[in-house]
């Protein structure tokens, strides 16, 4: 879907993790329709009646950081309106 939008064959919901680089070149272009996107999350399960290994714990650590907040992704993007209303 990211190539069809880049190539001009039409629109596509897409995450900007997924796009960002098109973005940020001008080769995609984000469009506000006036409505938000649902926010991704990415979950870790566990049990949870038993403590958190220190593997967890640290990778838990090193997505926060190599994330970040905002993600790396967004950073420098324009976000509609619509996204940023609470």
């Amino acid at each position: 879907m990211r190539e069809a939008a880049i190539a001009g064959l039409g629109i596509a919901l897409l995450p900007t993790f997924h796009t960002h680089k098109a973005l940020k070149a001008g080769t995609l272009e984000i469009v506000d329709i006036g409505a938000a996107a649902d926010l991704t999350q990415i979950v870790i399960a566990y049990p949870n009646d038993q403590r958190l290994s220190a593997k967890l714990t640290c990778l838990i650590g090193h997505l926060r950081l190599a994330f970040g907040d905002p993600p790396y992704w967004d950073e420098g993007l324009p976000i509609p309106a619509a996204q940023t209303a609470p």
